[in-house]
């Protein structure tokens, strides 16, 4: 079900907009020294980013990974700190930081009345991203996880869905999803995240198995198209280019299980060509291939690595 519609407390929001109100250059400047701090003292989530890293470019100098995993920590100080701006900001002031690539894509995929499974991940400020279908007018549906601060849960969950985006819990089931495609919502999907025992299926992503949440699968099996969307940040400024691309659906077999692994296959492949030519954009420093970080056998499996 969607959360109750409840206000965060007074502290919160007072913390959140006095923040937004600081010049974007000086939460820049900030925000690299906290990515800087971030990666010089959290030994545990830098040796994550540099083992992911080496697992995708390995034909690269330990030298330029490290750097790499440098660039990486910073950009997610400046995505932190740009969050009070995005969280408070109205759309029309949004949106002329955003130039908008593909938006056809959309549009065709949506006037099959099918609804559309809008596929996403962690990559430049996702926040903003997450935002933009809405903005744009469109009616959309996401699943959402509970952070574990609940006044800034609450605040987070009001400022995610202040433009109409409908947020659903985890734990929700999939009839408001059913609901949402027969109404002909964007569905936001992320990929890039790794899912627990039991909740997913083991496919490519950036060319090595992770599990992979396969919630679209069945629906696309059915004619619910998909649209990949990526929020790429322009230089190092509060600038960006959100784009959409269209996922084709693979040719599918008479097996359920079979069809879920080329449809989830196809998704992710989607999204290797923006995540390597942005590469410090992405959440390096998630363990998003620990499925196959205890399997000696699947660690030797890849699929499309450089």
């Amino acid at each position: 079900m969607m959360p109750e519609n409840k206000q965060a407390p007074f502290w919160t929001r007072l913390l959140f907009s006095g923040l937004a109100k600081v010049p974007m250059p000086v939460m820049h400047a900030l925000g690299d020294g906290l990515g800087w701090l971030y990666y010089t003292l959290d030994k545990r989530h830098r040796h994550v980013a540099l083992r992911n890293i080496a697992r995708v470019f390995p034909e690269k100098p330990k030298q330029e990974r490290k750097a790499l995993a440098r660039q990486t920590f910073a950009h997610m100080g400046r995505t932190l700190l740009e969050i009070p701006y995005v969280f408070s900001a109205q759309g029309d002031d949004l949106l002329q930081y955003v130039e908008i690539e593909g938006q056809d894509v959309l549009d065709d995929a949506l006037a099959q009345q099918k609804g559309v499974f809008l596929l996403a991940s962690h990559f430049s400020n996702w926040e903003l991203m997450g935002l933009m279908p809405a903005i744009m007018g469109y009616q959309t549906s996401m699943i959402y996880r509970q952070l574990n601060q609940k006044s800034l849960d609450t605040y987070t969950l009001a400022s995610r869905s202040r433009f109409g985006t409908n947020l659903y819990a985890r734990n929700s089931g999939v009839r408001w999803l059913i609901k949402a495609l027969k109404d002909n919502h964007c569905i936001v999907s992320a990929l890039d995240q790794h899912m627990g025992a039991g909740n997913g299926i083991k496919v490519p992503f950036l060319g090595h198995i992770a599990s992979t949440s396969h919630l679209p699968a069945p629906f696309v099996a059915k004619g619910v198209p998909m649209v990949g969307m990526a929020l790429v940040r322009q230089g190092k400024d509060f600038k960006f280019t959100l784009k959409f691309w269209h996922v084709p659906c693979p040719e599918l077999t008479s097996d359920k299980a079979t069809n879920e692994v080329f449809i989830m296959t196809a998704a992710c492949k989607s999204f290797d060509a923006v995540i390597k030519e942005n590469p410090e954009q992405w959440l390096w420093m998630h363990r998003r291939w620990r499925a196959v970080e205890t399997n000696e056998e699947l660690t030797q499996v890849v699929h499309g690595a450089p």
